[in-house]
């Protein structure tokens, strides 16, 4: 995901001003900033990488790396996905929203898995771009 077109960045939605920061944490370039332990983190777009790594570190699934490709009008969800069985990569799934509804099919683009992440595994999902702000989850698949 790493083409010209492309262009993307951390989201974070977190509503719950409690005792965290593992964000802040995470991130090595410091691009998520929070006034005080208690308040909502702030991502700084000019700074953010793409690491993704604030995503897997956020106990709260309230981060998500979204991502335009301008050249075929889609747009990539970044999530993390904590049940079994994984998706695999080309697998169509039902994309949902923030309270589980569905709202579009999508394309699983990646699933990974790296030391970085703790042993959380990220999902990526290819969707049009008219539903990237809606998409935050898929459907849990059948076992």
């Amino acid at each position: 995901m790493s083409k010209a077109g492309i262009k993307g960045c951390a989201v974070c939605e977190c509503l719950q001003e409690i005792p965290c920061n593992p964000c802040v944490s995470a991130c090595k370039v410091g691009a998520i900033t929070m006034e005080s332990l208690t308040s909502l983190p702030h991502i700084d777009e000019s700074k953010c990488i793409g690491c993704k790594t604030c995503v897997a570190a956020c106990s709260g699934q309230a981060i998500f790396f979204i991502a335009e490709d301008s050249d075929c009008d889609a747009a990539y969800i970044t999530f993390p996905y904590e049940y079994l069985p994984l998706p695999k990569e080309g697998q169509i799934v039902t994309a949902v929203d923030r309270m589980g509804q569905p709202v579009c099919e999508a394309v699983t683009e990646t699933v990974e898995k790296r030391k970085a992440f703790n042993k959380t595994v990220l999902v990526t999902l290819k969707v049009p771009s008219e539903f990237k702000d809606e998409v935050r989850f898929m459907k849990r698949l059948e076992r």
